[in-house]
């Protein structure tokens, strides 16, 4: 029992900066970094992340939350500013598969337009992932996303 409990803990505290993507940064602004991707994707391939380590990206209409292992996901839910945290949501087959969280639609605009995103993953094992993320400089570096990389 103390050898699944030390995997499972084990799988939890994979590097976050493993789950940042490389490439070369392109432009910056207030806590955020426009990176356009080196290889392996098409030219157009460009994603922020945050100045410190984070699970967090963004790209054109999706925030994606990464790094965790494959199929250990059992909710997640986020809040935007002072707002209230959303409802409970369970991740789909392909985002287990995958160990990625991904917010999409209408969220993905308040987000960029706030000024702070904190979000909790609960694993299967019941132990908590969160990170609370100053979104200083997201919203101006978006912008500059959807003209520059396209």
């Amino acid at each position: 029992m103390k050898l699944l409990i030390l995997a499972g803990l084990a799988c939890l505290t994979v590097d976050i900066a493993t789950a940042q993507v490389l490439g070369t940064t392109i432009s910056n602004e207030g806590n955020w970094d426009l990176r356009k991707s080196d290889a392996g994707s098409d030219a157009g391939s460009c994603v922020l992340t945050p100045k410190t380590p984070s699970r967090v990206q963004v790209t054109r209409g999706r925030i994606s939350v990464t790094g965790m292992p494959k199929n250990s996901v059992f909710n997640y839910q986020y809040r935007v500013d002072d707002g209230g945290a959303s409802t409970p949501a369970f991740p789909s087959e392909a985002m287990q598969a995958e160990g990625r969280i991904t917010i999409e639609g209408d969220a993905v605009r308040d987000i960029v337009k706030g000024r702070r995103f904190r979000f909790r993953i609960l694993d299967r094992w019941h132990e908590a992932i969160s990170e609370d993320i100053d979104l200083a400089g997201l919203s101006a570096l978006y912008k500059r996303l959807e003209e520059t990389c396209k």
